[in-house]
């Protein structure tokens, strides 16, 4: 899969179609998970095939018996999928529009393995306000760059 990063704002067209920026377009194929977030944070989450079928087996092996069929019926409700048009324009349903308060104007983020959809004023709210080394010095403290190796 390919990596996703970095921050691009997009405009929604008159008919709620959001052209995804080209540099995620690879990274998410040609069928698109579209989720309304499962943590309260009021965006929308952006999986690849191969990325919905990740994040389900995590989801689904977090629960067992009547709990994971109520998870399984709770992620249905919560998501959709998508095929971009040839112009990589995907149309986003008025309710999950209304989920994560998208105007016309919206801010895509790449996290690594997702893509999220933010109002880019709730996205400020959230994450603008504090400065780099506010919001990163500690918590990212004892993070190494990379995995340690496997001994074999």
């Amino acid at each position: 899969m390919s990596t996703l990063n970095g921050k691009e704002t997009r405009k929604f067209d008159q008919v709620n179609r959001m052209p995804l920026p080209p540099k995620f377009r690879k990274g998410l194929g040609d069928d698109i998970v579209i989720l309304k977030s499962i943590h309260k944070e009021p965006c929308l989450v952006l999986f690849s095939e191969e990325g919905w079928d990740d994040f389900t087996d995590i989801v689904l092996s977090s629960f067992d018996g009547e709990h994971q069929a109520d998870a399984q019926r709770k992620l249905a409700n919560r998501s959709d999928t998508v095929t971009p048009d040839k112009s990589g324009r995907i149309s986003i349903k008025d309710d999950f529009k209304a989920y994560a308060s998208l105007g016309d104007e919206v801010l895509a983020v790449g996290l690594t393995d997702r893509v999220e959809l933010w109002n880019p004023a709730t996205w400020e709210e959230w994450y603008g306000t504090k400065s780099s080394d506010e919001d990163d010095g500690d918590f990212f403290k004892g993070v190494p760059y990379s995995r340690p190796r496997r001994k074999v």
